[in-house]
């Protein structure tokens, strides 16, 4: 609530009132009986002196998150003007790093899909000629008679046509039963085609008159109507009152007969937005999308723009295209500051960071609170494959710590190497093979020499090997069809080389053996069913091929071997129970020598 008034009537005395978008009490008025003292918080809203005498001056009430910037004019304020009026949430002083919130700024640099045109150089009209396809172009008041003509125009325009495709689907149902139906459809398609062009032509003409209003805005041209005046009173932009209007009900109620607003022209900006971020939000305000404007503002700054004046698709926008690599830490440190609705952001920069933290360089983590990174490191590291491919995630892990430790090291001193080994103890080191914790592990200093080396001697003991794979890809289909595998899959052999390899799966599930392309993946030949017959199974076990390409499948309840061509087809087969010569008890492995001869592992003998 901006501003009520009490006993409505000319002459009414006016009170000003505010309310928090959080659940807390609303404060009942500005220096009367209840009135919080400056600088004090209360209901969970920071307020201070700057933000009264903006009140009283008439613009409305915020909610405090930056102090005072030291200066309004270009680009991202720096983290020390930036520091947020607000406390992190309890336990955090025992944690290295300043408070939550003094960190880089939420960079929206590369943000945009078309990054060639933004930064295109001729002038508003090369770089902002598109609109938004889901933001219709706002609409001034009492503006251009040409442009509401042409919005006019473009109504009736969207709504024949919207009647017009509604009446080609009905057509189509018919037009088998009609071949006059048909004639018609087709004329119907073509006038639709006709007004999509027109459409287009309007949209541009639209486009065209708000870049060039949008120009007028930002060059502070006299045509515009309303001044946007900073806390300093020197600094200041201008706007359209239309454009301003057209894009927010909090605009609309400022503008309103009678508010100070509307009587003297002026719009008080909110203590410590710069002056880029206001820029990049009229733009916003006038083309309904990101521009070249928006690639220098800070991210925290337009946000609560967006929600203090409730204009939409800011937000939308920041989650969807403004979290970067460079960005992340920036913008989940933002989420996690105690006031207003912010989890969208942070679940964004989780599922952002767990894709991968190798390209978040050293500058993006300057001034990034412990907590901060250790909720993005732990959100990468759940993401770990399983198996031996893990240990490239623990490396990445720790590189990312270092680096966090390096840009930290100036401005938190020892806290951040304390902070840095506490990141460190929550990775699983061991994962790492002993030449990269010799290389990358023992020469930091961030875990203990004796754990090092009780790791090193214990990795030793088990392998001398220190080659690991990762899973590269996967085949199959879980199941109990033809074709698939069941939960028991047994012995695998490979056949070939190049584009012809083969992959022999032993299904004892199934009853069969599964032949795959190694390079396709498909399922090129099923072998053996479920039986006693020649060229069945009961729980197949052991696979090999021999030179030619004959498959041998030990089956182990039945004590034979059977084989079978490239087809699949079955051969022949040979063994019997018994513990004589050439006689099988259970046999399982099966292998073919160099020589073309068959090695058979006897279990039951």
């Amino acid at each position: 609530t901006w501003q009520v008034r009490k006993n409505h009537g000319p002459g009414a005395k006016k009170t000003k009132a505010f309310t928090s978008h959080t659940p807390s009490p609303a404060f009942e008025s500005w220096g009367g009986e209840g009135s919080p003292v400056a600088g004090q918080r209360q209901g969970g809203v920071f307020l201070d002196s700057a933000m009264e005498g903006a009140v009283d001056s008439g613009s409305p009430g915020t909610k405090r998150t930056f102090a005072p910037s030291a200066t309004s004019s270009g680009g991202c304020a720096t983290a020390s003007s930036k520091r947020m009026a607000l406390a992190w949430r309890g336990g955090m002083d025992e944690l290295p790093g300043a408070a939550l919130g003094n960190g880089p700024c939420w960079s929206l640099q590369g943000t945009l899909a078309d990054s060639a045109a933004a930064e295109g150089g001729g002038g508003f009209g090369d770089s902002m000629t598109r609109m938004s396809e889901t933001s219709p172009p706002p609409r001034t008041e009492g503006g251009n008679a040409d442009a509401d003509s042409a919005f006019e125009e473009l109504r009736v325009l969207e709504m024949q046509s919207v009647e017009l495709d509604q009446r080609l689907l009905d057509e189509d149902e018919e037009r088998d039963q009609d071949d006059q139906t048909l004639v018609e459809a087709k004329h119907t398609r073509a006038y639709i085609h006709h007004l999509q062009r027109m459409n287009a032509q309007l949209q541009a003409t639209t486009d065209a008159r708000c870049v060039a209003m949008l120009e007028q805005a930002l060059s502070q041209s006299p045509n515009c109507n309303v001044k946007l005046l900073f806390d300093d009173g020197q600094t200041h932009l201008s706007a359209h009152r239309g454009m301003l209007c057209a894009a927010s009900e909090e605009f609309r109620c400022m503008f309103r007969s009678g508010m100070v607003e509307e009587r003297q022209g002026v719009m008080r900006i909110p203590p410590g937005m710069s002056l880029q971020s206001v820029r990049a939000f009229v733009e916003w305000v006038y083309l309904g999308r990101a521009g070249r404007e928006t690639q220098m503002a800070d991210g925290r700054e337009l946000w609560l723009l967006a929600e203090m004046y409730d204009v939409g698709g800011i937000q939308e926008w920041l989650v969807d295209s403004g979290i970067t690599d460079a960005s992340v830490c920036a913008a989940y440190e933002f989420s996690q500051v105690p006031e207003g609705e912010r989890s969208i952001i942070a679940e964004a920069c989780l599922q952002h960071a767990a894709k991968g933290l190798m390209r978040i360089e050293e500058q993006h983590l300057r001034g990034v609170h412990y907590e901060a990174a250790f909720d993005v490191l732990r959100a990468r590291n759940k993401m770990q494959q399983a198996g031996a491919g893990v240990w490239r995630v623990v490396k990445e892990s720790f590189h990312f710590v270092e680096r966090w430790w390096r840009a930290n090291e100036g401005s938190f001193g020892p806290q951040a190497r304390e902070g840095a080994r506490k990141l460190v103890a929550g990775l699983d080191i061991a994962r790492l093979p002993v030449k990269l914790i010799r290389s990358i592990v023992e020469p930091s200093g961030l875990v203990d020499h004796d754990v090092l080396q009780q790791m090193m001697t214990h990795k030793g003991s088990k392998s001398v090997c220190e080659i690991e794979y990762s899973i590269v890809r996967t085949f199959g289909t879980h199941g109990f069809e033809t074709g698939q595998l069941s939960d028991d899959v047994c012995l695998v052999a490979i056949d070939g080389s190049g584009p012809s390899q083969r992959l022999a799966v032993a299904d004892p599930g199934n009853h069969h053996v599964l032949i795959f392309s190694v390079e396709t993946g498909d399922v090129v030949a099923t072998v053996g069913s479920e039986g006693k017959g020649p060229g069945q199974f009961l729980w197949p076990m052991g696979v090999a091929f021999n030179d030619q390409g004959d498959l041998f499948v030990s089956d182990p309840h039945q004590d034979r071997i059977q084989v079978f061509d490239r087809a699949g087809c079955y051969i022949r087969g040979f063994g019997q129970e018994g513990s004589g010569g050439g006689q099988l008890s259970y046999p399982t492995g099966i292998a073919v020598t160099p020589k073309g001869e068959l090695v058979i592992a006897d279990g039951g003998n």
